[in-house]
């Protein structure tokens, strides 16, 4: 299996000091999207019918990321319970994700990009 070499993203780098508290940003983030899934699965398991269930794949899209922020966006999805990173395609454009519940692909895209991958890009850069 070969290595894709990204560039990363032509952009100046923050201050240390605003890294820091973007890294703490980031641990509040995830820690406040952990204990959401869990209470959503946790509410799931109990009340709801096994017809109600919706589970699928859906891709997220990968732009502009580097391969350190790729790893740490497919970490954070893999640890949220009720969610899965699968694998990225081969152009690493494109994570494919499994959610326990996959009603709407759309909203969960737009979640992820506007939780976790900017916490995320909020110490990276």
């Amino acid at each position: 299996m070969s290595t894709i070499h990204r560039e990363p993203p032509p952009t100046k780098r923050r201050p240390l000091p605003l890294r820091v508290l973007g890294f703490i940003a980031f641990v509040a983030i995830f820690l406040r999207e952990l204990w959401l899934a869990n209470l959503h699965l946790a509410k799931a398991a109990l009340f709801m019918k096994r017809s109600e269930f919706a589970p699928g794949f859906f891709l997220y899209p990968l732009d502009n990321l580097t391969e350190f922020e790729i790893l740490l966006l497919t970490h954070t999805i893999t640890l949220t319970p009720g969610t899965t990173s699968v694998m990225i395609d081969e152009e690493a454009q494109s994570l494919v994700i499994h959610a326990f519940d996959a009603h709407d692909e759309e909203e969960l895209v737009r979640g992820i990009h506007a939780s976790l991958e900017r916490a995320i890009l909020g110490f990276t850069r």
